[in-house]
């Protein structure tokens, strides 16, 4: 028999906390909508597997280490391991740690009061590791169903141009901040050089439902291709539309745990690029009476109202004809293995450009008015730009040949999930998903790893080039996404046989 347990934990702040997602750092000024971790201890004849979503940007600097530290500190019994832990990449989640290629850290903070991401990262990890705790202890007979819908949350966010973007007059660039050459990102659809967009959407919704000994239903995995990233520039603490989704589906379903998966999607955003007068008319109708409060943009909280709604007439659709199948009794089986993969090699001519770069902005210095407030978001984006010179530098110097990221497979019955720490273009996931042994396959992005992270890009797009393409946004080169496919089907096979 099956045994499943739940848990969550809001882990919000109400103080002042910086907001990581941005070139430059947003400091927190309250509390939209809880920022919340969810845990599903799932028990089978194959032993114990954790999945752990969380509304934030990212889970690297090496936090799913400390959780699972702390884990075993708090129930032994547990195989740490097999802890999956996913971020939903909201872009107004606290920080909890010193970033990496868009770091903040160089720049003065003295004059700006507000809770230290070290501080924040101890409660983070505690609560965090209390909610896994939790849900394992609760573990009770029970069955699951699964399916699909389908639901338009996502939208390719790289148009492609017929000319090179860096010949025409007055174009920045290069720099780390200007990369392009015949993509951009959230480029200008209505421009005459406009092409097409570079790759495929999709608009499918998976779901896993879970019920209790009485058939009563008591959470589900939603799993969606796109980031939860309305309202990047927003200074409100929020989980973007996945705190629309938990709403409807409480209203209807009663309070049940939804645990939100971000599937493959380094090329998508949740906002279409072209037909946006025909978008915000529809909004004004649809959306007369909104309130947008004290955000910055309504038109992007009404993105996250309509692609909620559009979450939840997957979610009934689905339900009502796999909750037909409630299964009971399944094997677990759960990889953990490491993958190496060949890193983006940066050229000598990439590393001079980058030390001249770095050398030139460093004389440039941080600046100290009578505005600090001003100054702190200027200066953290200056802090960003030496960072992307600097890690150039660095992996240039290190001339490291390979990154060996955790990748986890875990088979359930005639499913499987599937993760990576990459915001992973969607072309991998189809790769996969089309070659799967199982019935149904969930891919899971930017899962905590201690070792690789960044974009992982297709080998169309680096010659595109671009933002999320090109050394300054990926570590792993286009042969390496390929090889994740490889080994993760080399395992999925394995498993499934």
């Amino acid at each position: 028999m099956l045994k499943f347990g739940w848990s969550k934990r809001d882990v919000s702040v109400e103080g002042p906390i910086g907001i990581p997602g941005q070139f430059y750092e947003r400091i927190s000024t309250g509390v939209l909508d809880p920022i919340t971790v969810t845990a599903l201890a799932i028990e089978g004849n194959g032993g114990t597997s954790v999945l752990l979503s969380c509304d934030f940007a990212a889970l690297g600097g090496g936090i799913i280490d400390e959780i699972r530290a702390a884990v075993r500190g708090k129930n032994r019994e547990i195989a740490v391991d097999r802890i999956l832990a996913n971020a939903t990449h909201t872009h107004t989640s606290p920080r909890f740690n010193k970033m990496g290629v868009t770091a903040y850290d160089k720049a003065p903070h003295d004059k700006i009061d507000y809770i230290k991401p070290e501080a924040y990262r101890a409660f983070l990890v505690d609560q965090a590791s209390d909610a896994v705790v939790e849900a394992y202890e609760k573990r009770e007979e029970g069955s699951y169903a699964y399916g699909y819908g389908y639901a338009v949350v996502a939208h390719h966010r790289r148009p492609t141009y017929f000319d090179d973007l860096r010949l025409r007059p007055g174009v920045k660039g290069p720099s780390s901040l200007y990369v392009d050459k015949y993509a951009k990102m959230y480029g200008n659809t209505n421009d005459p050089m406009f092409s097409e967009y570079e790759g495929n959407v999709d608009s499918s919704a998976y779901f896993m439902f879970t019920f209790d000994a009485s058939d009563r239903l008591t959470g589900a995995i939603v799993n969606v291709p796109c980031p939860s990233q309305n309202g990047e520039g927003e200074t409100l603490l929020s989980a973007s539309y996945w705190a629309q989704l938990r709403a409807m589906v409480k209203e209807k379903y009663g309070d049940i745990y939804i645990l939100p998966q971000c599937a493959c999607a380094g090329d998508m955003a949740p906002r279409t690029l072209h037909a946006k007068e025909a978008e915000q008319r529809k909004f004004d109708l649809k959306y007369q009476t909104l309130d947008k409060g004290a955000l910055k943009s309504k038109l992007e909280l009404c993105r996250r109202f309509e692609i909620a709604e559009r979450i939840m007439a997957a979610f009934d659709d689905t339900y009502k004809w796999a909750a037909k199948e409630k299964i009971k009794d399944a094997p677990l089986r759960h990889t953990v293995k490491t993958v190496r993969l060949p890193a983006w090699r940066i050229t000598e001519e990439q590393y001079l450009s980058a030390k001249a770069e770095y050398e030139k902005y460093s004389r440039i210095g941080f600046v100290e008015t009578d505005d600090p407030e001003d100054d702190f978001i200027k200066n953290t984006e200056h802090s960003s730009i030496l960072s992307r010179y600097e890690a150039i530098i660095k992996r240039y110097e290190d001339d490291r040949m390979y990154y060996e990221p955790e990748i986890h497979v875990i088979a359930l019955g005639d499913i499987a999930f599937v993760s990576n720490p990459f915001e992973l273009y969607i072309a991998y996931q189809h790769r996969i998903q089309a070659r799967s042994p199982f019935i149904q396959t969930f891919a899971v992005q930017l899962a905590a790893a201690t070792d690789g992270r960044g974009y992982l890009c297709t080998s169309r797009a680096a010659e595109n080039m671009g933002y999320s393409a090109n050394i300054y946004s990926c570590q792993v080169s286009p042969e390496g996404g390929s090889l994740l496919v490889e080994e993760t089907l080399k395992e999925l096979e394995r498993l499934h046989s």
